[in-house]
């Protein structure tokens, strides 16, 4: 595998640059990259995913352990990013972020090194889709896809046990380039033929082509009309092309690896990539500067200054808006506590949540006890009289995934209820707010629970939920209108407490999508549903809804499919939000 060279002197102190926009990120580039940059006066800075390290060659598995620096990566316009790896570390260079009973990546030890680069992509594939989608730029100077033995793992008991297979390489940094819809296989080689029409990107390509090397092979595997192949080697395969994104001025370049990468940079930014997205090189001129007020026309100057003034007014509405908004966040501030608080605070945020959604009668015990001045022992956190049973809610924050004792701390306290209230008619619910400290869509939230906890609480009869799940209920009841008992009915299930209203009827899940005309495959695993009848998707940001207005069966139009069939259904939303394996569901009517 090719290494990155590292230069020796570290780069030279940032001025303020001449140009604030685009903002640029370069990613495990030779610091002489960054100078270069800076030199002309662009706004940049430098990072790395991490570097790979030794391990002692075995079949066993470690943790995967990584030491990023990604400054301000969420706000970038243009991420370059060299996907060649660092030299191999004798040792990692961070710690493990969890004890070894949580769960955590872990990597087999089968190759002697440790590539810590995918688990850094996969925590930030997400803000990048975002840039990509809002019209940033991503240059990649490619290497073959390289794939690890990684997953979810934990020592139990004095033993390692394994988990779910985590599927992620070193190009899990965008959702595009996953595997099942970007193929990208190994070969080398120097001889690379460029097209013979003419560009700043082919003029480009044709200087540096000599002094290039070509370590992979590109093809996308679905929306080949999105992908705009440039550059190919003389089996006609393609080593270097450009996504373009349907509905975003977003675009991946994708090139081979180049000898003189800082000096190419710079060509890049200054003469090729304003051609690509020139909405992110708002500085570059040209030939307007007519356009200024010295040379410009009366009356269109008259319009400049109606320009101003609406600009002017539309930032008095945008304060006004921002005050609104800050307003909102206060009036439910419960809500973002219930996923990031612990303790006291987040038991408060529960009793505000429990409260939003209808309970009326929700009391919190440590605070009641408190008030009456008693040395009762600890209790249940909470407890909601509403009806019959009467729920005792235990609520815990962790950094990690729950352990049996966190799940069902809860039933000790069911007992004691019944019998200090002479009656049967209770039932417990533990809530817990998991990994508190990630960010929500970055925790493991299929596998919080395991299955012998899930098994326990429906044995002790009692519910177990995260916040995350209540969180994304109680938003989407606010979303789409939903009445809150579809909600409340849901703490006296035992079990797991499902991510589905009432008012859901699970009906099968999501196994393919096609842009044009936008239809979503839905495979009907259950119950029938009919033409015109509202379904919803259950996806890992919340909830969307729509009508069924256009079913289709083998191609042809019905007006209701059944359990078994493979169907079309028109859908207003895009493939990025409906992925396969989405719960699909028919709304049913309130009673």
């Amino acid at each position: 595998m090719w290494k990155r060279d590292t230069d020796k002197e570290k780069p030279s102190k940032k001025e303020t640059p001449k140009y604030q926009k685009p903002k640029i990120l370069l990613i495990d580039l030779p610091d002489t990259a960054l100078d270069g940059v800076l030199s002309v006066g662009f706004n940049a800075s430098a990072g790395t995913f991490g570097s790979p390290y030794k391990v002692k060659l075995s079949d066993d598995y470690t943790p995967v352990v990584y030491k990023s620096d990604l400054p301000n990566y969420t706000e970038q316009e243009i991420i370059i990013i060299d996907l060649t790896p660092s030299e191999t570390l004798d040792s990692p260079e961070g710690e493990k972020m969890t004890s070894k009973g949580e769960k955590d990546w872990w990597a087999k030890c089968s190759r002697g090194e440790i590539d810590p680069r995918p688990r850094v992509m996969n925590m930030v594939h997400n803000a990048f889709d975002r840039i990509l989608w809002h019209g940033g730029l991503f240059v990649i100077f490619a290497q073959p896809r390289l794939r690890q033995d990684m997953v979810w793992g934990e020592i139990s008991y004095g033993n390692f046990k394994i988990g779910s297979k985590i599927n992620a390489d070193n190009w899990s940094f965008l959702s595009n380039l996953h595997p099942e819809y970007f193929e990208i296989k190994s070969d080398f080689g120097e001889e690379i033929s460029v097209p013979n029409y003419d560009s700043q990107l082919l003029r480009f390509f044709r200087e540096t082509a000599r002094n290039a090397r070509y370590t992979a092979t590109f093809n996308p595997r679905y929306e080949k009309k999105n992908w705009i192949p440039i550059l190919s080697n003389k089996f006609e395969r393609c080593v270097g092309g450009l996504i373009v994104p349907e509905d975003s001025k977003g675009r991946v370049l994708i090139l081979p690896q180049i000898s003189k990468k800082p000096e190419a940079i710079v060509t890049l930014l200054r003469e090729v990539l304003p051609d690509i997205s020139p909405h992110l090189f708002s500085h570059i001129e040209g030939s307007r500067w007519v356009e200024r007020d010295e040379y410009e026309l009366d009356s269109v100057l008259k319009y400049k200054a109606e320009k101003i003034e609406v600009q002017q007014r539309a930032k008095r509405e945008l304060e006004e808006l921002d005050k609104k908004i800050l307003g909102e966040r206060d009036k439910l501030v419960f809500l973002h506590g219930i996923i990031t608080k612990t303790d006291t605070d987040l038991v408060e945020s529960v009793k505000a949540c429990l409260e939003f959604i209808g309970f009326k009668q929700v009391i919190d015990v440590d605070k009641q006890i408190l008030e009456q001045d008693t040395k009762a022992p600890k209790q249940e956190d909470l407890q909601v009289h509403d009806k019959s049973p009467t729920l005792l809610i235990e609520i815990k924050g962790i950094s990690g995934l729950p352990h049996e004792s966190d799940t069902i701390q809860v039933v000790k306290y069911v007992p004691r209820r019944m019998k200090e209230w002479n009656r049967f008619d209770v039932h417990g619910v533990s809530i817990i707010n998991h990994q508190r400290n990630v960010p929500a869509l970055e925790r493991d939230n299929q596998n919080i629970f395991t299955g012998q906890q899930v098994e326990d609480a429906k044995h002790h009869d009692i519910t177990i939920l995260t916040t995350w799940d209540l969180f994304l209920l109680i938003r989407g009841m606010m979303k789409w209108g939903w009445d809150p008992k579809t909600i409340q009915e849901l703490f006296y299930k035992s079990g797991r407490m499902p991510r589905l209203p009432a008012i859901y009827k699970p009906i099968g899940e999501i196994v393919n999508y096609w842009e044009k005309p936008s239809v979503v495959g839905v495979q009907i695993s259950e119950n029938k549903l009919h033409k015109g009848e509202r379904i919803g998707y259950v996806t890992p940001e919340g909830y969307l809804e729509e009508e069924a207005l256009s079913l289709q069966f083998e191609n042809r139009d019905v007006e209701e499919v059944f359990p078994g069939q493979s169907v079309g259904i028109k859908t207003k939303y895009l493939r990025n939000l409906l992925r396969r394996g989405t719960i699909v569901c028919a709304v049913t009517k309130e009673e």
